[in-house]
């Protein structure tokens, strides 16, 4: 069963149902079939609602929430669209270096049009060779006068096809050979040299387009710098951080929607005579589900309110992101035994769907295996 730890949870929930029945429900599975381009409409309708911006400064023109109401919100989102939570969430992780480590002339240009919608951030970390040895970038920002000369490449940047602007991470120097230490710079996409391509047939999550950023001699005022040279690295960290319990936020929604699911088919669907809910091997997957989903939603939200709480939660963070994930992944599969071939063909159920969507989530923001080296080398110290 849901529960909330802080009042304010349940009026999210309440919105997020109603907004999901007249705007996101209608549209979900289309956006899910349309060849992979990104929903600029559909985006613009999420900031309106005030989904995008959701916990970004007032000041900024966010909604100033909590985190642990932040990650209701990508939950509720999650239960109805996976992919429309995640349209949500990856604004936030995008803005974050800018809000928590940017001048104020950077935070004053960008943060009120991102809060809204009206221009579309990404967080340019990843690179063929800089996964989850996210260290070992290679794009590189050469100094010329006034401005970074940048080459390079990133690969699986969410919205990366379709950004105006990204929080892009580097190496800045003279010279590759120099590895200079990471640093990050803001880029706007119609600078020359930047080039978004869409990456084509992507497994789930489809209406929130995955994207390739090409840099060829891309120029970009030195005041385009984010912080100080340096610490990029560090900032990324520190952004992954929250992010992961988003992350974990999705996992959770998703394994609810699947127990629902399965829940309800169960009762429903007649063989032997009786509803498949009567047979033991029914009811123990269904009891498992529950269970890994109930450990998971605390696991999240305890991590939330350290966050809130200014506390040290990277170590939480990695725990809820893992176990959540991978809840979710074992809730789908049941709910795809569950509704068996009724599961597996999308015409039938949202399982099929379901499926595809979840397992991106043991991927991003730190692999399975990058939390669990998270988890051990924090004990181990």
């Amino acid at each position: 069963m849901r529960y909330n730890v802080d009042p304010k949870q349940q009026a999210i929930r309440d919105f997020v149902k109603d907004f999901a029945e007249k705007e996101i429900n209608p549209v979900c599975r289309d956006l899910d079939r349309v060849p992979e381009k990104f929903p600029v409409e559909y985006y613009r309708k999420l900031g309106k609602a005030g989904l995008i911006g959701f916990a970004m400064p007032k000041e900024y023109g966010g909604g100033g929430h909590s985190n642990i109401e932040y990650i209701t919100l990508i939950e509720e989102l999650a239960y109805y669209d996976a992919p429309t939570a995640l349209l949500a969430a990856v604004p936030e992780l995008a803005v974050y270096p800018i809000i928590h480590f940017a001048s104020d002339e950077q935070k004053n240009k960008y943060l009120p049009k991102c809060t809204t919608g009206e221009i579309i951030p990404a967080f340019a970390l990843t690179e063929r060779m800089a996964g989850s040895d996210a260290a070992n970038q290679q794009t590189i920002a050469r100094i010329e006068g006034n401005e970074f000369v940048i080459n390079g490449e990133k690969i699986f940047i969410m919205h990366g096809d379709a950004c105006d602007v990204a929080v892009l991470f580097c190496r800045i120097g003279d010279e590759a050979s120099e590895r200079p230490k990471v640093s990050a710079i803001i880029v706007e996409s119609k600078t020359p040299g930047f080039k978004g391509f869409t990456l084509k047939h992507k497994m789930g999550m489809r209406a929130a387009t995955t994207g390739r950023i090409e840099l060829k001699d891309c120029r970009v005022p030195v005041s385009n710098q984010l912080g100080e040279i340096g610490k990029g690295f560090r900032y990324a960290m520190a952004t992954l951080d929250g992010a992961r319990i988003g992350v974990a936020a999705q996992g959770v929604g998703i394994a609810q929607r699947a127990l629902d699911e399965s829940i309800s088919y169960a009762k429903s669907r007649i063989a032997f005579g009786a509803p498949i809910a009567k047979l033991q091997a029914i009811q123990w997957m269904i009891a498992d589900m529950a269970t890994q989903l109930e450990a998971a939603r605390l696991m999240t939200y305890k991590a939330a309110q350290l966050q809130d709480k200014g506390e040290k939660f990277s170590l939480e963070a990695s725990q809820a992101k893992l176990f959540a994930s991978e809840a979710s992944r074992f809730c789908v599969d049941r709910a795809m035994q569950i509704h068996a071939g009724y599961g597996y063909i999308g015409e039938f159920s949202i399982i099929e769907k379901l499926y595809r969507d979840q397992r991106v989530t043991e991927i991003y923001e730190g692999t399975s295996e990058v939390q669990r080296l998270v988890i051990a080398g924090t004990y181990l110290r």
